[in-house]
């Protein structure tokens, strides 16, 4: 099926050489062929035709950050947010190219550009939760990933980044100095529904076996440790825990 698709997109072009949706339309199938070089040719081809097209300029956006042509996507990013300023995904991918460059200032600003345009785009507020790492920036964070969670009940890794966040719980003090004070039951809460939703989550749990051994249910926690290892045999810390749990069981 794929074989005619190229076929009849090529002998559109081959009929009008200057059919930039045909260019367009080829260069996305070559991306998923994973053939990048030819993919580029047509996609700058879409953008001589037309220059007026974000799409065109996104979508080359997100292929050069594929084969690591990092300012040259930026770039093609900016373009295409020139061209339509409430392109959400242009704003989202951009930020996930800043955070690679490690420019997270800039790489914040862009996700949060991208949920004020997209107040339903669950990746950017999840994104931007994980990016808020600052112990000043807890309640935000916890926020952008309630929000996530809000848009989509069953975002599995909304659900257990939460519960990482929760686990070790920052929270401010009266006197305005930040302290750590766990939410290990909002945690169990996240880290179960992470469970519910994908059964084979080891992650999730071994940081519910965690918190579980943290409220002193012994037992339950052992069980999680035990199915963590199961689905992961090579899970070190997960073996070193049940460990220490099972050598405190026995000194009890």
């Amino acid at each position: 099926m794929m074989k005619d698709v190229q076929k009849h997109l090529e002998r559109a072009i081959e009929i009008n050489p200057e059919f930039a949706d045909a260019h367009f339309e080829l260069a996305r199938l070559l991306v998923e062929q994973e053939n990048f070089k030819k993919a580029r040719k047509h996609f700058e081809k879409t953008i001589e035709i037309n220059s007026n097209d974000a799409k065109s300029y996104f979508h080359f956006a997100l292929l050069l950050q594929a084969i690591s042509e990092f300012e040259l996507s930026r770039e093609h990013f900016l373009k295409a947010i020139d061209l339509d300023q409430n392109f959400a995904d242009a704003y989202f991918h951009l930020g996930l190219l800043l955070c690679d460059l490690e420019e997270f200032e800039e790489a914040k600003n862009n996700l949060e550009k991208a949920t004020d345009v997209d107040q339903n785009h669950t990746l950017a507020y999840y994104n931007l939760a994980k990016l808020l790492t600052d112990p000043e920036d807890f309640e935000q964070a916890q926020k952008n990933y309630l929000t996530a969670i809000d848009i989509d009940g069953n975002f599995r890794d909304a659900h257990y980044y939460l519960g990482k966040l929760l686990k070790n719980g920052i929270k401010n003090d009266k006197d305005g100095t930040l302290v750590e004070e766990p939410d290990y039951k909002g945690a169990q809460l996240h880290f179960q529904k992470a469970i519910d939703i994908s059964a084979d989550f080891d992650k999730a749990h071994y940081n519910l076996a965690v918190v579980l051994n943290a409220q002193n249910e012994i037992e339950k926690a052992e069980s999680h440790f035990e199915d963590a290892i199961n689905i992961n045999n090579d899970y070190a810390k997960a073996h070193f825990h049940l460990a220490l749990l099972l050598k405190a069981k026995k000194i009890t």
